[in-house]
């Protein structure tokens, strides 16, 4: 379990496609695709969740019996790496 509340930086411009989000990193002047899934989590980290509530409502949006922890926890910590959140 984790309380950590993932919040992104500033200087994110996100546009939503038909299957996800495209985002660019001016900071980097990097392009990020997100598919559907990546784009849910990345939508979710305001602050105001921790990644274990996070990956509850992935779970509840998609009705999985047993929720995406490892995927959704992987797929913050990718956005660590790419210096998309704070």
């Amino acid at each position: 379990m984790t309380d950590q509340r993932p919040a992104l930086v500033e200087g994110l411009e996100s546009h939503e496609v038909e299957d996800g989000l495209v985002v660019y990193q001016t900071a980097t002047e990097r392009v990020h695709y997100l598919n559907a899934v990546a784009s849910v989590v990345f939508e979710l980290c305001t602050g105001e969740h921790t990644e274990d509530e996070i990956v509850d409502l992935v779970g509840a949006a998609w009705g999985l019996a047993q929720p995406p922890g490892d995927e959704v926890k992987a797929c913050i910590e990718s956005f660590r790496a790419e210096g998309m959140l704070e």
